[in-house]
């Protein structure tokens, strides 16, 4: 605290508690009154003349209230003492931040409150002082603060006022892992021309992190022995842009996802790393580096696509044409893989390392009846738990982090390889999606064999020559080959889109249409159309009835959210 306010403070205590009895704080309180816990046990830093300690006495919150000003404290002592509750208030003088050997820094509080403190704090105390307001804090506790942001003072006023725009307050606590509950922007109770802002923070969890952060803390903080955890990260931030509405929000503030669509992920992630002449070791045992886990598995269904490779076992998977040697195979790597995954990064990602917490955890059995198309693996393994925080980070900047986490993965491999494996031979590898080429055409026959085509977005009649398929959501950005996203358009229209995202009205005027050729898409290739359904846009597709209206409204959600987060450029189809 800058001394020469305390010193103010000291000599100013009796006429401005005065002062601030006179003050109208109805607003304060009503914020105070709904955001403290009930009963909960409350530090007030910069306590003043007692005002406010003595409210919240009076809510049932057992108060420990500081002030750097000896005065104040006398001053605060007698507000304390006449109040209803005076054994429900604890005055201890404290200059924020205070020592490291303070004893106040071992307590714990479920809420701590600096009514109009921020500002006396100089610059280079101010990152102390969030930092120790953050470990005295119980996980999910409340801070709350208020600061003027703009003030004109006089020459004879000696206090330190650091005017600071709410946006730096914000991002300082939120990168301390707070998350910002509520705003208040406020009138000065005294009736100066003094504008306020009270924040009202919540602290994220007990290490005080974002979930970002914990992100990175898998990923530098545990033991550095294999590639699963990157692997399990990747899957989840892609999952969480392509398939979320497979998530179930639970009980504690956790999220269960099915362990079958992460396998589905490794399948397709080891696959390259398996079908090549490069060695690419991806565990490591002290000094050496060794295989994967399910290496012999994954191999025997590699060897069992020869021709066409990765690329055909995908076609023949979502097709539900896999021979039945090649399903027992994949059924053998599958369960294989789920194992890895629970032994490995869900047991490891935290957990006893480093004092972290617990971050996955997995319900179910690892046991598959039958595994010939994607929503029967989807299906089996049970459920991964992980926070809910954790899940909306990946859900919001999740294809950020996953091309992180790609770029980790081949330094990583490099690294096992002993550097005899390029970085960039190694994200050759790691970059190969299972897409065909021949999805379009594919796509393509399905709609040529019918008469009156029209062009998704326009309506248009299409010939033979006119025909395109577009992707709704373009390839660049979901990476996506399925049926539902492979829509006849107009070939001029086509190429006015491009990468471009359709407009909601767009969207909205070819809802038939969309509709229709799903349809089509559904009866020429039902297995693909119904895995590739319900894999990315519908929850459920056990029933064959009425699925189009809640998958268009999913489509539409896809295209928003993608829209929004990616800030794509819409296009709108050209009025006839």
């Amino acid at each position: 605290m800058h001394q020469k306010t305390v010193e103010y403070y000291n000599v100013q205590a009796e006429l401005l508690a005065v002062q601030y009895q006179k003050a109208d704080v109805k607003s304060l309180q009503l914020l105070l009154h709904r955001w403290l816990p009930a009963g909960g046990r409350v530090l007030e830093i910069g306590c003043g003349s007692g005002r406010d300690s003595a409210f919240m006495a009076s809510l049932g919150c057992a108060v420990v209230a500081t002030d750097a000003s000896v005065e104040m404290l006398k001053q605060a002592k007698k507000i304390v003492e006449a109040s209803p509750l005076p054994a429900s208030v604890k005055l201890i003088e404290a200059s924020f931040p205070v020592a490291p050997d303070n004893l106040l820094l071992k307590e714990q509080f479920d809420a701590i409150v600096a009514a109009a403190v921020i500002m006396h704090i100089p610059d280079h105390e101010l990152f102390e002082f969030a930092f120790q307001v953050r470990g005295m804090l119980k996980a999910k506790g409340v801070f709350v603060c208020s600061f003027c942001t703009a003030r004109e003072v006089p020459e004879s006023d000696l206090r330190l006022f650091k005017i600071r725009q709410p946006a730096e307050i914000q991002l300082l606590f939120e990168r301390l892992g707070f998350r910002l509950l509520h705003t208040e922007d406020s009138a000065d109770g005294l009736g100066r021309k003094i504008p306020w802002t009270t924040f009202v923070f919540a602290l994220e969890n007990s290490l005080g992190t974002r979930p970002v952060d914990q992100i990175e803390s898998i990923i530098n903080r545990d033991k550095k022995t294999a590639t699963y955890k990157l692997a399990l990260l990747r899957a989840l931030c892609e999952i969480a842009q392509t398939s979320s509405q497979h998530v179930r929000f639970v009980p504690g503030d956790r999220v269960s996802i099915p362990l079958g669509l992460v396998v589905e992920k490794w399948l397709y992630y080891y696959w390259p790393l398996i079908d090549t002449n490069l060695n690419l070791p991806e565990m490591r045992t002290g000094k050496d580096a060794r295989g994967i886990a399910f290496r012999p598995e994954l191999r025997q269904l590699v060897d069992s696509c020869k021709v066409g490779g990765l690329d055909s076992f995908f076609s023949l998977f979502e097709n539900g044409r896999l021979s039945d040697r090649q399903a027992v195979l994949l059924k053998k790597a599958a369960t294989t893989i789920a194992g890895t995954i629970i032994k490995g990064p869900v047991r490891y990602s935290g957990g006893s390392l480093e004092g972290l917490p617990q971050v996955f955890a997995h319900e179910g059995a690892l046991r598959l009846r039958k595994c010939t198309t994607p929503l029967e693996l989807m299906g089996g393994f049970g459920h991964i738990y992980l926070p809910a925080g954790l899940w909306r980070e990946m859900c919001l900047v999740g294809h950020w982090i996953g091309e992180a986490i790609i770029m980790r993965w081949a330094e990583l491999s490099h690294d096992f390889a002993k550097h005899e494996v390029s970085i960039p031979d190694i994200l050759a590898r790691l970059i190969i999606r299972p897409e065909l080429e021949r999805d379009a055409v594919q796509a393509k026959a399905i709609y040529a064999g019918h008469a009156d085509l029209a062009c998704v977005w326009t309506g248009k009649p299409l010939t033979k020559t006119s025909v395109n398929i577009d992707h709704v959501i373009p390839f660049t950005l979901w990476h996506n080959n399925d049926l539902w996203n492979l829509l006849p358009s107009d070939a001029k229209i086509n190429n006015q889109k491009r990468d471009k995202i359709v407009t909601r009205e767009t969207l909205r005027a070819s809802r038939d249409r969309v509709i229709h050729f799903w349809q089509l898409a559904s009866q020429a290739a039902p297995l693909r159309f119904k895995s590739e359904l319900g894999r990315t846009l519908l929850r459920d597709t056990s029933s064959n009835d009425n699925w189009e209206i809640p998958a268009f409204a999913a489509l539409s959600e896809a295209v928003e959210m993608v829209a929004l987060q990616r800030g794509v450029e819409r296009w709108g189809a050209p009025t006839v």
